[in-house]
């Protein structure tokens, strides 16, 4: 996966302005236009809002990720900063960076290196609250998870109301070690489970929410819906070779893991927003596989028999 590290790109001029009727001189009262130039010298007006918006510039979001920075990550200094990934639409209306300490990386066990990372969430057209939350990418391979959503106790709608100049000096690192000791314990808990590999493909599909209704009556809608599962099935599977001939890993859990990871990472064949809500899944099924599979009564067929339609769909 190519990350993209251009912040700079997302630090454009962001501003709230009248809203008029045309050959009206007045603006229309109660409401204003979230206004920015991104990319050119045309303006776009990104959302219509209320007077009660206020306007979080992805500048000030970026600063109150570098206050978290300084406080979760040890020894963390202005020079250490980095910013890991940018994740964002063509229309630049929302985005996800994440923000990393680059002299700070996370030991799974010997070859198993991954890097914590602090996931800055805003937008400007109202789709995305201002949210920080933190996942892991497999420094190998830049496959990324977000594990836990509630990093810090703020989740911000662009509202006067909720809007604080939030004190971060109460977060220490003791949030970042509680996180890591789950998701260690976690990860090696699923090298130990079992997970034929045939079950691979139709599990993707059911932690990864992709759903494919091949009894479409529409002629034309099938056609695509086909094409889709093809597409995907071919992903998944070229995932699945290669990770299960990875020395350790094999048909297990671990393994299947890097496979949705790799694919809700894989920003060439997902749109920005997607690519979030799918790394986020994934923290969702790796905190829950290992208490999942201790239930006497789990069985893998019965976890996928929704999908089973989907194992012997491969690429023609």
């Amino acid at each position: 996966m190519a990350r993209n590290t251009n912040i700079n790109e997302l630090l454009f001029p962001v501003e709230c302005k009248p809203v008029y009727l045309e050959n009206q001189h007045n603006p229309i009262r109660g409401f204003k236009a979230v206004t920015g130039r991104s990319g050119n010298d045309n303006e776009v007006v990104f959302s219509i809002v209320s007077e009660n918006y206020q306007l979080i510039t992805n500048f000030e979001a970026v600063e109150m990720g570098k206050e978290i920075h300084g406080q979760l990550f040890p020894n963390a200094t202005s020079d250490s900063f980095e910013v890991f990934n940018v994740i964002a639409p063509k229309t630049n209306g929302s985005c996800h960076i994440d923000i990393i300490d680059k002299n700070y990386s996370l030991n799974v066990w010997a070859k198993e290196v991954y890097v914590p990372f602090v996931r800055i969430q805003n937008s400007y057209n109202k789709t995305l609250p201002l949210k920080f939350q933190i996942g892991f990418c497999r420094k190998l391979c830049n496959n990324g998870v977000i594990f836990e959503k509630d990093l810090v106790s703020i989740s911000m709608a662009h509202t006067k109301q909720l809007y604080r100049n939030t004190d971060f000096s109460n977060i220490n690192v003791s949030h970042l070690k509680k996180f890591e000791n789950d998701f260690i314990k976690k990860t090696k808990r699923s090298t130990e489970i079992k997970l034929p590999r045939k079950y691979f493909l139709p599990l993707a599909a059911k932690v990864l929410n992709r759903n494919f209704d091949l009894n479409e009556k529409n002629d034309k809608k099938r056609n695509l819906i086909k094409q889709k599962l093809y597409e995907f099935a071919y992903a998944i599977e070229n995932y699945t070779d290669k990770y299960i001939s990875i020395e350790n890993m094999g048909e297990t859990a671990y393994s299947f893991f890097n496979v949705i990871t790799d694919y809700a990472s894989n920003t060439t064949h997902l749109q920005a927003r997607s690519t979030h809500e799918l790394q986020a899944k994934c923290g969702t099924w790796l905190n829950l596989i290992g208490e999942q599979v201790s239930n006497p009564m789990f069985t893998w067929e019965e976890e996928i028999k929704e999908y089973d339609y989907i194992i012997s769909t491969k690429k023609s």
